[in-house]
């Protein structure tokens, strides 16, 4: 079951996905039912519509697909429409957004590291690396509400369930302190690791803290969420309990049907956990109401464990070790930003390299094809000649270059952005940036350039043109 199918299934009126060209990604059982004996095909245009009754309404998914709901406009647009319109909205705009705060802290991060390295006074330095911290820890929060909002992409993999809890964690911290609600975590101190989609199962995560944290407000101005992680031979079992109200007994039996909420008004929409069913049957998991250690709710969640492998209690961070200086090299960078443009130049320049650096794409590509380069660090998304062109438009005119291309982005968990960079194998850093993971990232290039038959010997490029 795709990512999108979870989300249309829950609809309450006839829906589909299509792809640009029209062409159909997920439907709903509504809209299979209202078909008749024109049955929906994947991969195909939809069927004729023979309801006059009822109309089609598009919403933007994506660059890349649109959401197709079918209303009877006789009974009026139902509210859970106008949700849905604002929900489209506001992910079409969330990517954009991220770009552009990831932008503002590159900047940020950059010249605090640039201040530090020329500060004298041991108390503005700590004041310069406290600004430095707090913009990464900035980062960290954009990142994980990037993850969030971003549709499944289908793709599973080794997944630290302590660092997918601490994400969950930096997203909901606030909103439960302002609610007087404190959370205590239980989980045992080396846990394997288990595999899935990391969007989908933060997803899961986020609704069932919420779900709690919703259930508590809705009967007094405090309480405690309690999140238990324990090893159960080749599974991981997760608990979410609360202190509020409890489930009334005449829903208990379909608590994870869709629109059934145990919470009332406008804090219940009654999707949040059939939508963790859909996504937890789609990694072989299960989750169900659980008998838990007081009066309120209890959500036990099993996932499979992947190949038993031992994660750490905490997850190391890589050892930063100052890298060889980089000596002689043609680097060209191509950004738009002013600031991230200058921060890259500044920490490259010196040690004989020559530094070319362009705000176009347009200018920038004549340059390549002409003049002998080691290196080209570019962003991906720009007005104009992306990255992407770029990169491909060097594909039949200048194949070598392919190879050196370092590329630097605000959003690596988009869906094009992730294709482009698993398909091309081309080596990427993500905003912000950091000084000392720039420079060791070119180094790690220009050795590979440097090494026989490595990445940058005269060969076809890895995303090849008729690819392109």
């Amino acid at each position: 079951m795709t990512s999108y199918s979870l989300e249309v299934e829950a609809l309450p009126f006839p829906a589909a996905v299509v792809n640009a060209d029209g062409l159909l990604q997920a439907t709903n059982q509504k809209y299979r039912r209202r078909c008749g004996s024109s049955t929906p095909k994947l991969g195909a245009p939809p069927p004729p519509w023979d309801d006059p009754a009822a109309a089609p309404v598009t919403l933007p998914l994506s660059d890349s697909s649109q959401l197709l709901v079918w209303v009877d406009f006789a009974k009026g647009l139902p509210r859970d429409l106008f949700h849905l319109s604002r929900l489209a909205a506001a992910g079409k705009l969330m990517s954009a957004v991220v770009h552009e705060i990831n932008n503002a802290l590159s900047g940020i991060v950059g010249y605090s590291q640039l201040l530090q390295e020329k500060c004298e006074n041991s108390r503005l330095q700590a004041d310069v690396q406290r600004i430095h911290q707090e913009a990464i820890r900035t980062s960290q929060v954009v990142d994980n509400l990037l993850r969030f909002s971003r549709q499944g992409t289908g793709r599973q993999q080794p997944i630290d369930l302590r660092g997918l809890i601490r994400r969950c964690l930096e997203l909901k911290q606030r909103s439960l302190r302002l609610k007087s609600i404190e959370l205590d975590l239980d989980l045992e101190p080396s846990l394997p690791h288990v595999l899935g989609d990391e969007g989908l199962l933060l997803q899961v995560l986020i609704n069932l803290i919420t779900n709690a944290e919703q259930s508590i407000h809705g009967v007094r101005d405090h309480g405690r969420i309690r999140l238990q992680v324990r090893r159960r031979e080749d599974s991981l079992v997760l608990e979410v309990s609360d202190d509020g109200p409890g489930v009334p007994a005449e829903i208990r039996d379909s608590l994870f049907e869709p629109f059934v909420t145990r919470r009332s008004g406008e804090e219940g929409t009654g999707l949040g956990l059939s939508l963790c069913r859909e996504i937890l049957e789609q990694h072989d998991a299960q989750i169900e109401l659980a008998d838990g250690p007081g009066p309120g709710a209890c959500f036990r969640v099993t996932l499979p464990t992947w190949n038993d492998q031992e994660s750490s209690a905490e997850p190391e961070l890589p050892k930063s070790s100052r890298p060889r200086p980089i000596r002689g090299r043609r680097i060209v960078v191509v950004e738009d930003e002013p600031v991230i443009r200058e921060i890259v130049t500044r920490a490259l320049t010196g040690n004989r390299n020559r530094i070319v650096a362009f705000e176009r794409g347009e200018d920038a590509l004549p340059y390549l094809e002409s003049e002998a380069v080691d290196l080209v660090i570019s962003d991906i998304h720009r007005p104009g000649l992306n990255g992407v062109d770029l990169y491909r438009g060097l594909a039949t005119r200048r194949p070598e270059l392919l190879g050196r291309f370092l590329f630097l982005t605000g959003d690596t968990v988009g869906k094009s952005t992730q294709e482009f960079l698993e398909r091309s194998r081309a080596h990427h850093l993500a905003k912000p940036i950091l000084i000392e993971e720039l420079q060791a990232k070119v180094e790690e290039i220009l050795r590979e350039r440097d090494q026989p038959g490595g990445l940058f010997a005269e060969s076809p490029s890895r995303e090849s043109s008729s690819q392109a």
